[in-house]
């Protein structure tokens, strides 16, 4: 038995990366992003987790 596997349609294939970086070096690439799509996802993504992080390691108040 012969078989072939193609994908038709390679740009809809959806792929997933990791990328570790200091919270400062995201801000710095967050701001670097153009405002166009979709370059602007991902700049309100990197928003969203920054925000999320701050919530975490930054209190509002130590008196708290």
């Amino acid at each position: 038995m012969k078989s072939r596997f193609m994908i038709e349609n390679p740009k809809e294939i959806e792929c997933t990366m990791k990328i570790t970086m200091k919270v400062g070096d995201w801000e710095i690439l967050r701001d670097q992003l153009e405002s166009k799509w979709p370059s602007s996802d991902l700049y309100m993504q990197i928003t969203s987790i920054l925000v999320d992080a701050r919530k975490i390691f930054y209190p509002e108040s130590l008196d708290d």
